[in-house]
């Protein structure tokens, strides 16, 4: 919505559509139409919504990350590294997976405590050599696993889900706006039409 000042459009910052949508909602004009009020009505109280939840959205995410986290310490702790040996060159290998193009995906090998031998696959340089020695950690069942989380990787994790916990709520509250948009305006145009169809006759009879 514009606004002119000094014969120029200016557009309408949020805190003015704020007090628009409670003029809107409760300054009892006759004029406006009940599909207005309760558009507005419920505009607002999706707001409010965010104000309240945003900073709950935050909390819970990061609680949920850090407990998660938290589990994969502990779960960790019994995780064995292990040298592996690549049975294939770099060059020969996959490349592309999950985006990374600047690495290669190869199949290893590696023994277990228990002197079994098991293989899997994992990304290297492109010009890493057939019976390289590379360490890598597995579980007790002897599945390839990621390294151990480090205090850092656990903060980074709580930081982020804290950030993204109230953007996440923020998309969905405005499409759940795009939506109500949307219905009150159909409604709008079929009060409209309502209307038209008995002003429309009284007016064309003056002519």
């Amino acid at each position: 919505m514009q606004h002119w000042r000094n014969g120029r459009p200016r557009h309408a910052g949020p805190f003015c559509r704020l007090r628009m949508l409670w003029g809107v909602a409760g300054d009892g004009n006759p004029l406006r139409r009940a599909v207005d009020r309760v558009e507005a009505a419920v505009m607002l109280g999706l707001v409010a919504a965010f104000l309240v939840g945003a900073p709950l959205a935050g909390l819970g995410a990061a609680e949920m990350t850090r407990a998660a986290a938290t589990a994969e310490e502990h779960a960790q702790h019994r995780w064995l590294q292990r040298s592996a040996t690549l049975l294939e060159p770099g060059s020969e290998g996959v490349t592309g997976m999950y985006g990374e193009w600047d690495t290669s995906w190869v199949t290893v090998q590696w023994t277990m405590p228990g002197g079994s031998v098991r293989t899997g696959a994992i990304a290297v340089d492109e010009n890493a050599k057939k019976g390289l020695h590379v360490p890598v950690w597995v579980t007790p069942s002897g599945q390839l696993t990621h390294p151990p989380l480090s205090s850092a990787d656990v903060t980074d994790r709580v930081v982020t889900a804290a950030a993204l916990g109230p953007a996440v709520l923020g998309v969905l509250l405005l499409i759940a706006g795009d939506i109500v948009r949307v219905v009150a305006n159909r409604r709008r145009m079929a009060d409209w039409a309502r209307a038209w169809e008995v002003a429309g006759p009284k007016w064309t009879s003056l002519r």
